[in-house]
């Protein structure tokens, strides 16, 4: 399926966006140097220029190795200058620019205990102290120092309320984020405001924007619902990345990494800086090898990143386009409980360990293509009102290869004399039915996505309005063939006969539009108040062999009210209570993959027998959620704790086994309630050591769910899980991290734990009601360690860092995730003991 009118009509957009801006000069350069306590220059020290008569961002710069920093391009006017740095306190002054004449200054921060400071702040996202929504950011500089080796659903595992499991155990490939328990499918992800949720499944693929790390400035992750405007509704919360990596100074990196499992990485990076005053371009193009911790659990990654950026006196535009091919060998399947410990021989004499990999013996692997193409352009209509638009697209091709004998001759439309086989074997598993059959089947995926996301600001006396709007267009193709085989007839096999299994076509429309207005009602109180609505309709057309066509629209309200109270000061509450809903996933509807194994779409039967569309079986759900809480800043401490109640009618949950991918499927439970209390800390120990750490307690039950499962004699029967916890959501979680600076050496040690989590709704037990301890991930803690040391400016071998990451140091043997996937319980491995050695070089002629 090919792309070229979304294509063609992104390029006119974007063509005519440039035409629009305007060629204005630079005016004013504010330089100077940001230093720490002892004098020493401070990297990566954040500044901002705010306008005093708006209160919005016009300018930004980070600052290098020597401390120094430029903003070009200052118009003249009355600006409020922010600078933060991670561990010091916020510095904040008044500054006039009345004329083209160059300002310097020298700035001094005050040691602090240390903290996640912002970095960017823009009109999509929480202010601390101000905005009434629960929390937590990371700066660039922190994820610097965060070990190479993870991807970074790993890297926020740090942060409150969140844990991670990976497929191949090592951090790399497909690793999977879980906050407040729930999975990524209900966090709302999205990277400068574009979300990344999979519009028909919901799901986010880490793995098609892995080493993305490089090009982030900021990450901003809120918990609770209602935390995103754009894309799939954030019931968990929403993880809000910046990715718009460009500086006022030039330099070039190199960075090559090895490590534990044959890994390799190699990056090399180039930003041009500030050129004629007006643009930046910047670039990046990284590779990864690793054999993975698992058998067949490998990963071939390329990557790139490259934009520019152009700056005019009212409009900012940067293009840019990321994204890379990836081959993997996949590990979808987990291990049974029992090999975690040891050697484990299964009821049918296979042999499992804690690495072992079902698919390593029918060799399944991935390729994948996902590019995304991202025109962000500000305009700055009047001194208080800006426009924010972006448009984007997305392209996604790719194949997955995995062993077909568990699928029957019927599904695979062998002919009707096949081995002879009578109607009953034609329905069992080709592993049953003729075993001496080796198959491999692919599932490809084409498909493509456009969207616009215009937003615009008005700041005022009081605070300031937003108003946005969402349209945005999927559509997609898959299809399922036998790519390799022996022992079936050769017609039937191959891209040459591409003989389908199945095929359709889906679609995905978005429309919204969004409104925010902050008040500051008093000097010590500020109200909020958002909200949106959305329109959305799944169709399926275009199936092969079954005919099936629907279309499921879905029109949603969701409201949020908060208050803050003392906002902007260092001690500040805040509560919030909103209203969220969200539609079930396009294979909840229709699992077209699986229509062949006589998966029927998932409708009520109108009295005629026909499909009553308007009556999905499974129904949205709606999340009534309820947040308070404080923080409190201090020069050597920060705590912020907070409280949810979270309340659903219809929650989705896993129900009913999983699909070919190794996806849960899922059903609605009647009532469900999630509460909890959360809370971080940072403190300054010493100078130079500073101490973070968060933790989380929740209780999350089913108050009212009957779920329909199948028991031991092949029947269906209804289970009473009322007041049992809901599965795959720990009731416990913190994590610790203690890191000492001393001039260029930094060594941070962290530590994460998780309590219990059950793999099914049914408390751990079978159908007997008995305990099972291989129902139940237990409780773990992983430790890791990291050395980063650069080498002084003064030196010989001034640019070159090496940094030295161990991760799960006690070797512990660790289960991570589990799910009760292909009629057993399985679990997911973190790796034991694991290193890797990084060398960094950059070149940076200001420091020359």
């Amino acid at each position: 399926m090919r792309c070229t009118t979304p294509w063609t009509a992104f390029g006119l957009m974007s063509a005519a966006l440039f035409l629009v801006m305007g060629a204005a000069p630079a005016d004013t350069f504010v330089e100077g140097t940001v230093l720490g306590d002892g004098e020493e220059p401070l990297a990566g020290a954040a500044l901002q220029l705010f306008e005093e008569a708006t209160g919005r961002e016009r300018y930004a710069a980070v600052t290098r190795q020597d401390g120094a920093f430029v903003l070009p391009g200052v118009r003249t006017g009355t600006y409020r200058l922010v600078v933060t740095h991670l561990g010091y306190a916020t510095h904040t002054e008044h500054l006039t620019v009345a004329s083209e004449e160059s300002i310097r200054l020298r700035i001094r921060l005050s040691s602090l205990a240390m903290e996640n400071e912002e970095v960017v702040v823009v009109s999509n996202r929480a202010r601390k102290q101000l905005t009434p929504i629960t929390f937590t950011n990371i700066t660039s500089r922190e994820l610097a120092l965060r070990p190479a080796m993870k991807d970074l659903p790993a890297h926020l595992a740090t942060l409150p309320s969140i844990t991670h499991y990976s497929e191949n155990g090592n951090d790399m490939g497909y690793v999977h984020l879980r906050m407040r328990g729930f999975g990524q499918r209900r966090v709302a992800v999205s990277i400068n405001g574009i979300p990344q949720n999979d519009p028909e499944e919901h799901n986010v693929y880490w793995i098609n924007f892995f080493d993305l790390q490089g090009a982030i400035e900021d990450i901003q992750i809120q918990r609770g619902a209602g935390a995103s405007f754009y894309g799939s509704t954030g019931i968990g919360g929403a993880v809000n990345i910046v990715a718009t990596p460009y500086k006022s100074e030039p330099y070039a990196k190199f960075e090559g990494a090895v490590g534990t499992y044959s890994t390799q990485r190699i990056t090399l990076e180039a930003n041009s800086g500030l050129l004629n005053g007006r643009y930046i371009a910047f670039a990046r193009y990284s590779g990864l090898t690793s054999d993975g911790y698992r058998d067949w659990s490998w990963s071939k990654f390329w990557r790139f990143f490259a934009g520019v950026t152009r700056y005019g006196r009212q409009h900012t535009l940067t293009l840019q386009a990321f994204g890379g091919p990836q081959r993997d060998g996949l590990a979808f399947a987990g291990i049974p409980k029992a090999a975690n410990k040891g050697t484990y021989i299964d009821e049918y004499g296979i042999e499992h360990t804690r690495q072992s990999n079902p698919s390593a013996a029918t060799k399944d692997e991935e390729w994948f293509h996902q590019p995304q193409i991202q025109l962000l352009h500000d305009w700055q209509v009047r001194p208080e009102v800006t426009l924010h638009q972006t448009l984007f697209l997305v392209r996604g091709v790719g194949h997955f290869d995995f062993g077909g004998t568990f699928r029957s001759a019927d599904y695979l439309r062998l002919p009707d004399g096949f081995r002879n086989l009578t109607a009953e074997e034609r329905g069992l598993p080709l592993y049953i039915s003729a075993p001496d059959v080796q198959l491999l089947f692919r599932a490809a995926l084409d498909q493509w996505q456009v969207g616009w996301l215009p937003r615009v600001r008005y700041s005022h006396s009081m605070g300031e309005t937003t108003i946005g709007a969402e349209a945005r267009l999927h559509r997609s193709l898959s299809w399922g063939r036998t790519q390799e085989a022996t022992g079936v007839p050769s017609n039937l096999v191959g891209a040459d006969n591409d003989v389908r299994v199945y095929s359709f076509r889906a679609e995905k429309v978005v429309t919204s539009l969004y409104g925010s207005h902050l008040l500051h009602v008093a000097e010590r109180l500020a109200v909020q108040g958002d909200v949106q609505v959305t329109w959305r309709r799944h169709r399926l057309y275009d199936e092969a062999f079954f005919g099936n066509s629907f279309e499921v629209p879905y029109l949603f309200l969701n409201p949020r009210l908060g208050v803050t109270v003392n906002p902007g000061r260092l001690v500040s509450g805040y509560a919030s209570v909103a209203l969220a809903n969200r539609e079930p996933r396009m294979s909840s509807l229709y699992e077209g993959e699986e229509a062949g194994a006589g998966f029927l779409p998932h409708f009520s039967l109108s009295e005629a027998g026909a499909y009553n569309y308007d009556a999905p079986f499974v129904r949205p759900e709606q999340l009534l959620d309820v947040e308070i809480g404080s923080q409190v800043t201090r020069r050597r401490f920060r705590v912020a704790a907070n409280v949810f109640w979270m309340d659903f009618r219809d929650e989705i949950v896993p129900s009913g086994g999983l699909d070919q991918f190794g996806v849960p499927r899922t059903g609605n439970a009647g009532k469900t309630r999630h509460t909890g209390l959360e809370a971080e800390m940072a403190v300054r120990l010493a100078s130079g050591l500073d101490l973070q750490a968060n933790g989380t307690i929740s209780w999350n039950q089913f108050l009212h769910f009957m779920e329909y499962v199948t028991l031991p004699d092949g029947s269906i029967g209804a289970s009473d899980r009322t007041g049992n916890p809901i599965a795959g959501f720990p009731s416990h979680m913190a994590n610790i991290g203690l890191t000492y600076q001393r001039r260029a050496l930094i060594v941070r040690a962290t530590a994460m734990y998780a309590g219990t989590q059950y793999i099914d709704n049914a408390f751990g037990r079978d159908s007997a009601g008995t305990p099972r301890d291989e129902l139940k991930v237990d409780p773990y803690m992983l430790a890791g360690l990291s050395v980063h040391y650069s080498f002084p400016i003064r030196s010989q071998l001034n640019g070159l860092s090496l940094s030295a990451d161990v991760n799960n140091v006690l070797n512990q043997r660790v289960l991570l995730f589990g799910n009760v996937g292909f009629g057993t319980p399985q679990f997911f491995p973190a790796a034991t003991r694991h290193m890797m050695f990084t060398l960094r070089y950059v070149i940076d002629p200001a420091r020359r």
